[in-house]
């Protein structure tokens, strides 16, 4: 019985190795890897097959909602789905209509808009997605504004080089502008 399982012990190991990938152990691989992923990458895989279940082909659109509709409605509404209408045969693609929760009153000067926001969805996703939006008046739940963490402080040289490069900018706007660029750029670089 000994042999039998010092066989038996002695194959699963060299299966174990086997199925790992250049004979490392999942410890070893783990190690490997610096640094911690970012939540939003993990979380918008692990999404994509649920929003795909409410007719959307990715996160993508619940993601940036704000930005396709502007902030006039960003708070008080949300995408719930794409209803897509049944293919025949041989029938070529036809538009589908967005579902979107809007709250109370919200919801006729979102009526009013739906048109542009029609042109904007389809311009997201750059081809004629939708051509209607029907409108369900529900509650939003709230967004919280995601704010960057603060950058900082420049050195001196960085402060310097920076003032250097921008001594030709006329307009203090401009200037503005490139220098909070030129920042952020110095800071995470």
């Amino acid at each position: 019985m000994t042999k039998s399982r010092d066989i038996s012990s002695a194959s699963r190991k060299k299966a174990k190795k086997q199925a790992e990938p250049n004979g490392q152990s999942q410890q070893t691989a783990r190690k490997s890897r610096k640094g911690s992923r970012r939540l939003g990458e993990l979380i918008g895989q692990s999404l994509t097959p649920l929003c795909r279940k409410q007719g959307f082909a990715s996160a993508d659109i619940v993601q940036f909602w704000a930005e396709i509709v502007g902030p006039q409605f960003a708070n008080c509404t949300e995408p719930d789905k794409i209803r897509w209408p049944r293919r025949g045969q041989g029938d070529g693609f036809h538009p589908g209509t967005l579902v979107v929760h809007c709250e109370g009153a919200q919801s006729l000067f979102f009526h009013h808009e739906s048109v542009n926001i029609i042109q904007r969805v389809n311009a997201y996703f750059g081809y004629p997605a939708i051509d209607k939006i029907q409108i369900l008046q529900r509650p939003v739940r709230p967004r919280r504004a995601i704010q960057p963490p603060p950058l900082r402080a420049m050195t001196k040289q960085e402060e310097q080089s920076l003032n250097q490069q921008l001594e030709g900018v006329n307009n203090d706007r401009m200037a503005a502008a490139l220098k909070r660029l030129g920042h952020a750029i110095a800071v995470k670089g």
